[in-house]
C-alpha cells in the first residue's frame, strides 16, 4: 500500500509575527497625518515599525509643504516679471500637483505596508526623513 503525502496548504505570505497593537501606531501615522506620526514617535518610539512609518508620514507631509513653499516663493518672484512671469508661475504649479499625486499614491502604498507590518520607505520623503531624524528614523 503506497501512502500519499499529505497535502500541505501553504499560506500566500508568511504569517506576520507582529501583533495588531504593534502596528497600531504605524497605521495611525498615516490615518491621522501629522498627529498620528507625532503620537507614534512620542509613545511607541522603541518599536522600529512605528518609528519608520511615523517618520515617513511626517517626512512626506514636510516634503509636500516644502514643495508648496518653494512654489509660492518662486511664483511670487516670477510674478514680478511682466507677461511671462505669471505664465511660468502657473506652469510651475503643475509640478506641485505632480508632487502631491506622487506623495498621495505613496501614502496609500505605505499605509498598506503599515497594515501588513512591513518597513518600507517613501522614495522622495526618505531624504527629508533622513535629514530630520537621522539614520535611526528610517
Amino acid at each position: 500500500m503506497s501512502q500519499t503525502p499529505k497535502e500541505q496548504s501553504t499560506p500566500l505570505r508568511p504569517p506576520n509575527e507582529l501583533g495588531g497593537s504593534q502596528r497600531l501606531f504605524a497605521v495611525l501615522a498615516y490615518a491621522l497625518p501629522l498627529l498620528g506620526g507625532l503620537l507614534g514617535l512620542a509613545i511607541d518610539r522603541g518599536n522600529s515599525l512605528t518609528r519608520v512609518h511615523a517618520t515617513q508620514s511626517i517626512g512626506a507631509l514636510l516634503t509636500m509643504a516644502l514643495s508648496l513653499l518653494v512654489w509660492a516663493v518662486a511664483g511670487y518672484l516670477l510674478a514680478l516679471v511682466p507677461v511671462i512671469g505669471p505664465i511660468f508661475s502657473i506652469s510651475l504649479f503643475s509640478l506641485v500637483i505632480a508632487m502631491a499625486i506622487f506623495l498621495a499614491v505613496n501614502w496609500v502604498i505605505s499605509l498598506y505596508f503599515a497594515l501588513r507590518g512591513e518597513e518600507r520607505t517613501i522614495p522622495l520623503a526618505d531624504r527629508v526623513t533622513t535629514r530630520l531624524f537621522g539614520e535611526a528614523g528610517a
